[in-house]
């Protein structure tokens, strides 16, 4: 058995990728699943998380982000439905998050700040603040975020600003590699140096793909991409230094093609990085 905690990502309707995992998980390749939570019918919903439950593989939840209508910091932001609407949907994705953590009886719920109108910063931060007001829970661990995507800027970039972000309500924090090098690239700063500031978190999970050499932008590439520019010495180093700490591979598309060679290279890189 490796001594790394691999797992990789699968949205909670994805049959086809869970039964892909279900295989990796016997083998021996990855000893966890990160489940993304999305809003579904309840029907639907605890129907799908039966059958992860069923699996019987230990599990992390990522909460619902932008992408699936919960964006914290801003609720309204970029989104034209009515704020009514809006709140009863955060409402609905958030219960079935809490709930899917329940039945797989995780330690982990990923969450995401979100992303605000540019200026909007000092009111996205205290959006965020009632935010967890409504919806606190001691498992929630709060992933780092590029500083822009698709021209919009996003809150909580760097170990600082998680950790303003959390105050005392929230303890645990995700770090994802691409999205800190994302924002070293944005702002010009050390990658290393930042990478080194979240030993002062207590970092619980971490996140792992790969960016464009220099790139702002987060395309959860491959490890081995051709054009990848993650500074996979100062990563593995720390991977290393933090072996109990799971690690999860997250790609655009969790397709069946992409996971058992990614899972295979995260090995090679292991292997290749043990005196980093």
């Amino acid at each position: 058995m490796a001594d790394y905690n691999l797992g990789c990502t699968v949205q909670i309707d994805d049959q086809k990728t869970l039964a892909l995992l279900v295989a990796l998980h016997k083998e021996g390749a990855i000893r966890h699943i990160q489940v993304q939570a999305v809003p579904l019918p309840p029907a639907l919903f605890r129907e799908r998380i039966a059958a992860i439950a069923a699996a019987g593989i230990p599990s992390i939840v990522h909460a619902p982000h932008h992408n699936h209508g919960v964006n914290p910091c801003a609720p309204a932001a970029y989104d034209d439905r009515p704020p009514q609407e809006i709140q009863k949907h955060i409402e609905l994705a958030m219960s079935q998050a809490f709930e899917a953590a329940d039945t797989l009886d995780v330690e982990t719920i990923v969450l995401h700040a979100g992303r605000y109108e540019p200026g909007g910063r000092a009111k996205a931060m205290e959006e965020f603040s009632v935010f967890l007001d409504r919806h606190t829970d001691p498992r929630l661990t709060l992933e780092n975020l590029p500083a822009v995507y698709a021209g919009y800027p996003l809150l909580g970039n760097t170990a600082e600003e998680l950790a303003a972000l959390a105050g005392a309500r929230i303890t645990r924090f995700c770090l994802d590699f691409p999205h800190l090098a994302c924002t070293a690239n944005y702002r010009r700063i050390s990658f290393a140096e930042e990478l080194e500031r979240f030993e002062t978190l207590s970092v619980t999970h971490h996140h792992i793909s790969n960016i464009r050499s220099g790139s702002i932008t987060d395309e959860h590439l491959e490890l081995d991409h051709p054009d990848g520019g993650l500074d996979l010495p100062a990563v593995f180093s720390r991977l290393r230094r933090h072996t109990a700490v799971p690690t999860t591979l997250e790609y655009k598309q969790d397709s069946p093609a992409v996971y058992p060679r990614q899972v295979r290279v995260f090995a090679r890189l292991w292997e290749n990085h043990t005196g980093d």
